[in-house]
This record gives C-alpha cells, sequence and structure tokens, in this order.
C-alpha cells in the first residue's frame, strides 16, 4: 500500500516528469497476463508477468517488503475501449458517424473499428483522442488513489 505522501509528492511530479505517458501506455495495454505496477515511491513503473513472457522473475508479492510501495495500475477494459471508441465516432462528421457505427454495431468492432479509422485517414485524430481520454483516467485514478489514503 502506497504511503499517500509519496503518491502526492508523486502526482506533483507526473506532469513534469510525463510519466503520464507511461502511466497511459500500461492503461491501454488491456492484457490480462501482463500486470503493470507503479513504484509510488520512486514514479517508476514496473511490469509483473510470468517469467516465460519477459524472462525476468515476476513481483514476489508475500514479500511485504518489496511490494510496500507498489499499487497496480489500472488497465482499460473491452467495455471502456468501446465507450471511447463510440464517443470518437459521434464527434465525427456526418458521413464518417454513419461509416463507424456501422463497424461498432458489427462482427469485431475493435480490428474493423481500426482498419476503418486508417481508410477514413483519421488515424491522428483517433490516436489523439485515444490518449487523451486514457490521460484523463489516469490523472482521476491518481487523484482517487490519493484521496483514498488519506
Amino acid at each position: 500500500m502506497c504511503d499517500s505522501s509519496y503518491l502526492k509528492l508523486y502526482l506533483k511530479e507526473v506532469k513534469k516528469l510525463k510519466v503520464i505517458d507511461e502511466l497511459v501506455d500500461a492503461y491501454l495495454q488491456g492484457d490480462n497476463e501482463i500486470l503493470y505496477v507503479l513504484n509510488c515511491q520512486t514514479g517508476e513503473i514496473l511490469l509483473d508477468a510470468d517469467e516465460s513472457l519477459t524472462g525476468e522473475p515476476g513481483i514476489d508479492w508475500d514479500d511485504e517488503e518489496a511490494t510496500e510501495f507498489l499499487v497496480e495500475i489500472p488497465q482499460i477494459s473491452s467495455n471502456e475501449a468501446y465507450d471511447v471508441m463510440v464517443q470518437f465516432t459521434n464527434k465525427q462528421n456526418a458521413d464518417h458517424v454513419v461509416r463507424l457505427l456501422d463497424i461498432l454495431n458489427g462482427r469485431k468492432p475493435f480490428r474493423f473499428f481500426k482498419e476503418k479509422v486508417n481508410e477514413l485517414g483519421i488515424e491522428e485524430q483517433w490516436h489523439a483522442f485515444e490518449y487523451e481520454c486514457a490521460k484523463s483516467r489516469m490523472e482521476e485514478w491518481l487523484e482517487g488513489y490519493a484521496k483514498n489514503l488519506t
């Protein structure tokens, strides 16, 4: 469990150090086999996964001293990711809205959404939108976590 004073200090430094980019990347991974962890003391983001995936031993969660300052970084769920795609779609022009909603309501919406975004030439807009949504979510998470510690 992270000490709130460390996390509050970390929150102040997050924007200066651009660690938020790493938090956003971890959040957007959405991989059930990999756990991303924030060291609240150092601001370092660690990867915890089976040794067969990383080639390194995972975090020993039974070692209280080693895990004292570690907290799991949430990862985007498929429902959240879908909602972000819908939000993005609803901000597009009428023609794009129709095409993207058609994809989102069909089979394999994640795969075909990305293909359609590329086809429509709006991939940069999509990535910027997705990043900003994830950044906002990570900032909310950090602030909420800090409040829960006090």
